[in-house]
């Protein structure tokens, strides 16, 4: 069975990542009319090094707003082949169900938000965003030993 990430989870961090580059942006201008219209050296070299220190912060938005939809690996588990394949890019990594050690997973109001994922093989997988998150949930349970899987009521990132 194939797992995507949901649209809505997409535009949900694209969102997220657009307004924390406006926020960067502001900074550095506020810094740069620090600079300008500042007479003390301290605050010239206080609001440069702010500049200096955020601007390599907008490179990796950029990087991150242009190739966000394609950042986001589909998860198929295999139940006839007894695996996991994560798929990225034209990568793939398989992974045994039978590596599963611990399993956790993270509600609020009954809805699963994400699921925690210890392995042997990667030792920690973290799926969030995912479309039937519950359902795949029900599968990762089927190969979770006897009482390793943990249902947290209190969700954190």
């Amino acid at each position: 069975m194939n797992f995507h990430v949901s649209e809505k989870y997409k535009r949900s961090g694209k969102r997220k990542t657009v307004l924390a580059t406006l926020l960067v942006v502001g900074i550095i201008a506020g810094a740069i009319w620090v600079f300008t219209a500042s007479e003390s050296l301290y605050h010239k070299i206080l609001s440069a090094i702010v500049v200096l220190l955020l601007i390599k912060h907008l490179l990796n938005a950029y990087k991150s707003i242009k190739n966000h939809d394609s950042s986001y690996p589909t998860v198929t588990i295999m139940e006839s082949e007894n695996k996991i394949d994560i798929s990225h890019k034209g990568a793939v990594v398989s992974m045994p169900l039978s590596d599963i050690e611990h399993l956790r997973i993270q509600s609020i109001k009954g809805s699963v938000k994400s699921i925690l994922l210890n392995t042997k093989s990667f030792s920690n997988l973290r799926f969030e965003g995912y479309e039937n998150l519950a359902e795949m949930a029900e599968l990762l349970k089927k190969y979770t030993p006897a009482g390793k899987t943990k249902n947290a009521t209190w969700y954190h990132r």
